[in-house]
């Protein structure tokens, strides 16, 4: 009797699900069919044998790997691990359904998390935070559902977050949803935790402010390009950090800022081909030691495009460049380059 066909697992943003789909599609054409969808979870059944290394590639996917299916109980899962002779694991256990403004309740996740830790290490499987094999428990929105269970292994770019969800949420007072997309894309790569005081920021495209004001919280100088008008907090922080060229990207003078940045970061809403020309022009005078860049995909023909812009991106940017779509986007994804 012949092997079962193997499944593949993937998570993405509420709405993103026929972009992945297609996206999926595209990179591995008949290889991947897919079998089944929910809201922000999709599977596809294998024609041929993958294994938990294999990597879906698309940006639309937060997180992926092979499918362990639904499972009934807590020893389900440490079986289904045992049985692939994996006796060490990192655990990650999340929602399911994600608001877009990052508002998730964690402490019902956790103590999933706890219960299912004990099962695991009681069933002969091992919890190391560094371990090869990352384990992710979907949770449904139904209580009654079973749990979703995916593996896969570490792989570069992987999220550093639980199912790439850093435990943040949008503040009332934030003066737009930039600040999030910001604090998401630092928790992704691990760049929350740099001390980036009295370092200079470069925002292109900063009206009205939500992220200029998350760099100069964290103590950043910041440097803010944009023709609209900021939010008074930005304007009057206490650390007087901030200063406001009210000029188009065309137009900005890469000779008149300075010749090094530790971080720059572009969310115009415009096209990535009218921006990123521009952005590869200021990289040409300016050391930039961080890029984060939300490209907007506001025309269906800019995702078939992605690979084309990013391929761009690394003509220019600091290595490694690392594109996702984070919780907080909407028709747009997130590329990251740079490193720590």
């Amino acid at each position: 009797m012949s092997a079962p066909s193997p499944f593949l697992f993937a998570c993405c943003r509420e709405g993103s699900e026929a972009s992945l789909k297609a996206d999926v599609l595209r990179r591995h054409g008949t290889l991947l069919t897919p079998a089944f969808m929910r809201p922000q979870l999709i599977t596809w059944k294998a024609r041929a044998p993958v294994d938990e290394s294999f990597d879906l590639a698309s940006p639309f996917a937060r997180v992926s790997g092979l499918s362990l299916g639904p499972c009934k109980t807590d020893d389900d899962i440490a079986a289904k691990l045992v049985e692939r002779s994996i006796r060490r694991v990192c655990l990650h256990v999340f929602p399911r359904v994600v608001p877009e403004d990052g508002g998730i309740d964690w402490s019902p996740l956790d103590a999933i998390r706890d219960r299912l830790a004990a099962a695991l290490q009681k069933g002969g499987v091992t919890l190391d935070e560094a371990a090869e094999h990352v384990v992710s428990i979907v949770i449904d929105d139904k209580p009654d559902a079973p749990l979703f269970a995916g593996l896969r292994k570490r792989r570069a770019g992987d999220p550093l977050p639980s199912g790439g969800l850093p435990r943040i949420a949008l503040p009332g007072d934030a003066p737009s949803r930039a600040w999030l997309k910001l604090e998401q894309a630092l928790a992704w790569r691990g760049w929350d935790k740099l001390d980036l005081r009295g370092q200079t920021a470069l925002d292109l495209g900063c009206a009205p402010g939500g992220a200029s004001l998350a760099l100069l919280d964290r103590g950043m100088k910041v440097i803010g390009v944009d023709t609209g008008d900021m939010d008074e907090a930005v304007l009057r922080h206490d650390s007087g950090g901030f200063r406001h060229l009210r000029i188009p990207l065309a137009k900005l003078d890469a000779m008149k800022l300075p010749s090094a940045v530790s971080l720059m970061l572009c969310d115009i809403n415009l096209g990535p081909p009218e921006v990123l020309p521009h952005i590869a022009r200021l990289c040409e005078s300016i050391q930039a030691t961080r890029l984060i860049l939300t490209l907007k995909m506001n025309l269906p023909v800019y995702e078939k495009r992605l690979d084309e812009f990013v391929d761009f991106i690394r003509g220019f940017a600091p290595g490694p460049v690392i594109i996702t779509q984070l919780a907080a986007n909407r028709r747009e994804v997130c590329v990251m380059a740079g490193g720590n």
